[in-house]
């Protein structure tokens, strides 16, 4: 059994949908194989929006070395998490603009910025970047403006999401990849972008944004 069937297969409990959802959802988004790829063998990996904790489940059967922590709004999808990952995870529902977050050696958010205006999106990078060891990896995977119409079905995407609840938010901001690097550049961080929607319409990019190490 591979780790991806064993990662799923802890969503069976769930239900058959639960647990398809979370097979698909391993299989198909482009992201995860890539940030499983960026994990370190030890520390502490955070998941801001973790949602039912898919990434989680995968990194504990790829990287268990690592320590997991995992925040999101959704009560329910944290509770089916939970139940998947038992104690080999640490997930926690709240806000992750003002909740306390551990230390971590790679943050991964997927997915969660854009439902942010801007001026919060700047306080929450701010803040993970905190959160950061010395040396740490921010990864971030968010849709990008100015990418022509895959652009728009991305946008039109996310605001179906919002309209009908699936995710949380008062409405979709996207930002350019150059001004999302900036962003990052601008509180210290090495980063850099890369293409995220193989096989996918959407306009989504993969910003890897690494912490310096302290000076000696």
């Amino acid at each position: 059994m591979t780790p991806t069937e064993r990662a799923a297969n802890r969503y069976l409990p769930a239900g058959r949908f639960a647990h398809g959802f979370a097979k698909g959802k391993m299989n198909g988004d482009p992201a995860y194989a890539r940030v499983l790829e960026l994990l370190t063998s030890e520390g502490t990996l955070v998941d801001v929006g973790c949602g039912e904790g898919h990434l989680l489940a995968l990194a504990h059967e790829t990287h268990p070395g690592l320590r997991l922590w995992g925040i999101d709004h959704d009560e329910a999808r944290i509770a089916t998490g939970r139940a998947a990952l038992g104690e080999d995870a640490a997930l926690h529902v709240g806000d992750a603009r003002g909740a306390d977050l551990p230390d971590a050696t790679v943050i991964a958010v997927l997915d969660v910025l854009h439902y942010m205006p801007l001026e919060e999106q700047d306080a929450t990078l701010t803040r993970l970047v905190d959160a950061l060891v010395p040396g740490g990896t921010l990864l971030i995977r968010d849709g990008e403006s100015g990418a022509g119409w895959r652009s728009a079905v991305t946008s039109l995407s996310e605001r179906f999401a919002v309209g009908t609840g699936r995710h949380k938010g008062e409405g979709v901001w996207f930002r350019s990849r150059h001004e999302m690097l900036a962003a990052l550049t601008d509180r210290g961080l090495l980063a850099e972008a890369e293409g995220c929607s193989d096989g996918t319409p959407f306009a989504n990019v993969l910003y890897i944004a690494h912490l310096p190490q302290d000076e000696p």
